[in-house]
Formats: structure tokens, C-alpha cells, sequence
């Protein structure tokens, strides 16, 4: 396997943990925030 190769592996794994981790975070707020709050224009005034 030459560097070009495992470099591709590498950038494909990467890409793979951040669409993991876009996902994660996209249900952790998604429980803990309901949608007015998230579709209000007030997020930063509690």
C-alpha cells in the first residue's frame, strides 16, 4: 500500500468521523431543544 493510497483510506475515515459526529450532535440537540425555541430568532436571551 503506497502513500497516495493510505492517504485516500485516511481522508475517507476522517470524512466518515465527521458525518458521525454532524450526526451525534444533530440528535443531542435536537432532544434537548424543541423546535420554537430553535426556530425563534431569541437562542442567545434566556
Amino acid at each position: 500500500m503506497n502513500f497516495w493510497q493510505w492517504s485516500s483510506n485516511a481522508a475517507w475515515c476522517l470524512s466518515i468521523l465527521i458525518f458521525a459526529w454532524i450526526l451525534i450532535d444533530a440528535f443531542k440537540v435536537g432532544r434537548d431543544y424543541n423546535d420554537d425555541f430553535l426556530m425563534s430568532s431569541t437562542e442567545g436571551k434566556e
